[in-house]
């Protein structure tokens, strides 16, 4: 066994010295003492400063200390029990409720029926107006109703042989039946005074012949009107005037037949039918056709009349 001992001795002194140059293990901590505490009293290796090479001997490392009690937020408890949701008690049926209701949008109010009428027997009513004009032949013309009460109406008028003769006209309407909306009656009276653009020496079949005005002209008669149901529904007029024609001018065509009196009187029938139909509440077109039957011995027979124009109210 000499041998065997003599053997262990150098080896104990080879594997010796490096075993005594490594720090001795730190005891575990107390039972009463932290971790952490425990944690500060391990130096590190003073091989390297460098955190990376120090961290293989020190693993985990230096622990983080806790942050203050007062900066911690506490953490929403976790719970199986579903939100709470409020529940509205039921109100008494006679109370209100608080709550506002939303109100439904009004509803658009109803056309309004056109009733304005020129041509017509309805008048325009105290303090309206209404306007007009027409083109056709043989004349064109302008119209104009002012209401003075409601069943009368003063009206003012100019027609024209598109210059050849201009008449100037002044009279009214009185509505002698309203059945309303629907219907009327009226008389009409109007008196003018016709400008020729010529002498009746100079013309034979002329503006005196085309229309069968003279000088003076009064023309009464009576107007009907009766408009169909609906807002926009056509108003039909009827107008039949008697027509009294005063010749201050006149001429005799026979060369035996003397000196011609200062005044020549004659007479004619003209009738006219048409239909107002409205545009809007206050605004229609109108269409009149008809004709003059006269009796004086150097007019025509018969003469027919057709227009178109326009009425509104202001």
């Amino acid at each position: 066994m000499p041998p065997v001992r003599s053997l262990l001795v150098p080896l104990a002194l080879v594997l010796g010295p490096p075993a005594w140059a490594q720090a001795p293990e730190a005891p575990p901590p107390a039972p009463g003492e932290s971790r952490a505490a425990s944690a500060t009293s391990v130096e590190a290796p003073r091989r390297n400063q460098s955190p990376d090479d120090a961290a293989w001997t020190q693993f985990p490392g230096r622990l983080s200390e806790p942050p203050p009690s007062s900066t911690v937020a506490p953490l929403p408890e976790v719970t199986d029990r579903p939100p709470l949701v409020p529940v509205e008690e039921p109100q008494p049926a006679g109370e209100k409720t608080s709550r506002r209701q939303p109100r439904a949008p009004k509803p658009p109010p109803p056309p309004l029926n056109n009733r304005v009428s020129l041509l017509g027997a309805h008048t325009v009513g105290a303090g309206g107006v209404a306007v007009g004009f027409s083109l056709g032949f043989p004349t064109l013309s302008a119209r104009v109703a002012v209401g003075v009460t409601p069943r009368f109406d003063v009206l003012l008028g100019l027609d024209s042989l598109y210059g050849l003769m201009n008449e100037a006209r002044l009279g009214g309407r009185w509505s002698v039946l309203d059945g309303g909306p629907r219907w009327s009656v009226g008389v009409v009276m109007e008196a003018s005074h016709a400008f020729f653009m010529r002498s009746a020496s100079l013309e034979e079949r002329g503006a005196r012949f085309v229309t069968g005005r003279r000088n003076w002209n009064v023309m009464p008669g009576i107007v009907g009107s009766f408009q169909f149901n609906g807002h926009r529904s056509r108003r039909l007029f009827l107008d039949t005037r008697y027509l009294l024609t005063v010749d201050t001018e006149p001429i005799q065509r026979t060369p035996l037949g003397g000196l011609p009196p200062d005044r020549v009187t004659a007479s004619a029938w003209t009738i006219r039918v048409g239909a107002e139909m409205p545009l809007s509440e206050k605004t229609s077109y109108s269409l009149s056709a008809g004709g003059d039957f006269r009796g004086h011995s150097v007019d025509a027979d018969f003469m027919p009349v057709v227009s178109v124009g326009i009425v509104t109210g202001l």
